[in-house]
């Protein structure tokens, strides 16, 4: 548990300070943005907070439960819990959104791409268009 002080931060001091850290973390490019949060999160908050994404991430695309408990590591609880905080996220869920709305289409091109050289077809490399298929379905149970 994240221990915090109990003494308030002004609400003006709040912004300004999240603020900065915006412009810290906010604006930066993949790398530099990687080392900074490696400078400010231990590896435990990372992979925290890594699994809360995950795992809203993976609710978002309907996967089940069980699934996500098994891949992430997490309990059942834990995936509930933030199943009810989607419902009132107005951050995270429609950022989310996006990716999902672009993976979607990706989706579906490579369905098609694996139903057009499917395993059995003349002419086609049957080990890796049976390896290809297997890892669609993974892909497509397991959400990641």
């Amino acid at each position: 548990m994240v221990r915090i002080s109990p003494y308030k931060i002004a609400p003006e001091k709040y912004h300004k300070i999240f603020s900065i850290f915006y412009e810290v973390v906010g604006k930066q490019q993949k790398d530099l943005f990687n080392k900074v949060l490696f400078d400010l999160l231990s590896p435990a908050e990372r992979v925290m907070i890594v699994k809360r994404i995950a795992i809203i991430y993976l609710l978002m695309k309907d996967v089940d439960y069980r699934m996500i408990c098994k891949v992430l590591k997490v309990s059942y609880t834990t995936v509930s819990k933030f199943r009810i905080m989607m419902e009132k996220s107005e951050g995270i869920v429609p950022a989310l959104q996006t990716i999902l709305k672009i993976e979607k289409i990706s989706l579906i091109f490579r369905e098609f791409f694996n139903d057009v050289f499917a395993p059995g077809v003349y002419g086609i490399n049957w080990k890796a268009a049976w390896e290809r298929k297997i890892a669609f379905q993974q892909e497509k149970t397991q959400g990641l």
